[in-house]
């Protein structure tokens, strides 16, 4: 059950009991207070992680309740109005989700829990450090560069580059029907991880299981996609579920390569680690289906994991800025890939992650602070640049 602080904010007290219980009921930890002055008071006095509110006029509330949070809290508008142009004029001031009242008993839960992990503050209650804390690299959209940030974070968490000490790595290609980790590393393997599933003996048995990985140079250890498409189909959740848990001690770090296809796997891993790579493409496109994902992990997933977003250009303009992206979705990224299209190919085609062959090249240095902030050593945002016209980001909202 999640632990987070939620401060809810109800003049009426029927409404206020019923969000305190409702959510109370969760786990989550809850303040209520009646007017804004309070929220505003209690804002000072504590940290929160999410504000549920119902009765604030549109104008200047919003702003002045989230700058008293210090400027990141995320808000959760309840209304009585159902219309869809009182929906509008709360996300236009502000509001990052609005809901009806006659809707909160059954549409509570999954909104609260969407916006906290959009904001990368879900919390469950610790069990002791985890072993081999896992990191899964997604995108909803394809060919944005999911791998490259994959197999490039864990290459330089393996060497101890980029300011960390060496750790010992495992490199998961989850990408069932057309992953390229080998590639990218240069690696033909013997074994994939459809050989090892299909192994009962050696998912009983650590050293055999381990006998199905791949040793890069760098000291990655990586558990290979299948040669055939095929091989997809004959992987079931509960194979994957025994190679993971049993090879998962081994190792400080098992970087997972999700791809762009959600299936029972895919949420599997993304129960089981500690922090999320969203992979994103600035286009409005793009963005709308990583909306669209967080707003369905929240519905449907049971997530602890810290969902953070890394930009990747591909070109060298695009109309879309880190600040855009903020606005957006409501958070900033951790890390901002610059162009780098000859480095990067060139990196592909030799099989040399970039990180390795040109390290202070400035997509090098960029994904070194994405692998910070996977180690927790850095959890700074990337540097915003400026953003577009406002138009485009209402444009965004009125479509939610």
């Amino acid at each position: 059950m999640p632990t987070n602080p939620i401060l809810v904010c109800a003049p009426a007290g029927d409404l206020r009991t019923q969000l305190e219980s409702q959510l109370r009921g969760l786990g989550y930890a809850i303040t209520a207070v009646p007017t804004p002055a309070d929220a505003v008071a209690a804002l000072r006095d504590a940290s929160f992680d999410l504000l549920v509110a119902d009765g604030l006029a549109v104008s200047g509330a919003i702003a002045g309740l989230r700058a008293a949070g210090g400027g990141q809290l995320p808000v959760l508008i309840v209304t009585g109005a159902a219309d869809v142009e009182a929906r509008i004029a709360f996300l236009e001031a502000g509001a990052d989700e609005v809901i009806s009242e006659s809707h909160v008993r059954r549409e509570l839960e999954g909104r609260v829990q969407a916006l906290l992990i959009r904001s990368g503050h879900l919390r469950l209650p610790s069990e002791g450090p985890p072993t081999g804390q896992i990191v899964a690299f997604f995108s909803p959209k394809g060919g944005v560069g999911t791998t490259t940030l994959a197999v490039n974070t864990a290459v330089l968490l393996a060497g101890g580059q980029a300011g960390m000490a060496a750790t010992r790595v495992l490199l998961v290609d989850l990408d069932l029907q057309s992953g390229q980790v080998a590639t990218h590393l240069n690696l033909t393997p013997n074994f994939d991880i459809g050989a090892l599933c299909a192994d009962e003996q050696a998912l009983a048995e650590v050293e055999q299981a381990a006998s199905y990985l791949t040793r890069h140079a760098s000291g990655v250890a990586v558990l290979a996609a299948p040669t055939r498409p095929d091989v997809d189909f004959r992987i079931g959740l509960e194979q994957l579920e025994r190679a993971i848990t049993l090879l998962r001690p081994r190792f400080d770090y098992v970087i997972v390569d999700a791809g762009s296809r959600i299936d029972d796997r895919v949420l599997w891993i993304f129960g089981q680690a500690q922090s999320v790579v969203v992979v994103i493409y600035p286009e409005i496109a793009a963005l709308r289906a990583v909306s669209l994902l967080l707003t369905y992990l929240g519905e449907t997933a049971d997530l602890g994991a810290r969902i953070v977003f890394a930009v990747n250009h591909l070109f060298p303009k695009e109309l879309l800025k880190a600040r855009d992206i903020e606005g957006l979705l409501r958070a900033r990224p951790v890390a901002e890939i610059p162009f780098a299209d000859v480095d990067v190919v060139r990196s592909v085609n030799e099989g040399t992650p970039v990180v390795t062959a040109r390290p202070t090249s400035p997509a090098a240095l960029a994904i070194g602070r994405l692998a910070r902030a996977v180690a927790g050593l850095d959890a700074s945002p990337a540097p915003a640049q400026p953003a577009a016209p406002a138009a485009r980001q209402s444009l965004f909202r009125r479509r939610t």
